[in-house]
């Protein structure tokens, strides 16, 4: 249960695309735990993609 919780608080820190990268998981899985945690860093994850 705590890594569980970990893993959403990090990605409500971090925009999706970096947490997949990060992790190696699926944008997808990622976004899911973005939505868990509340937040949305869609600016965050513009910025990631010009990269």
């Amino acid at each position: 249960m705590a890594r569980n919780t970990a893993l959403v608080e990090l990605a409500s820190e971090l925009p999706a695309v970096i947490v997949s990268r990060l992790l190696g998981i699926h944008q997808n899985t990622a976004d899911t735990w973005r939505r868990i945690g509340g937040q949305d860093n869609n600016y965050a994850a513009e910025i990631a993609n010009r990269s």
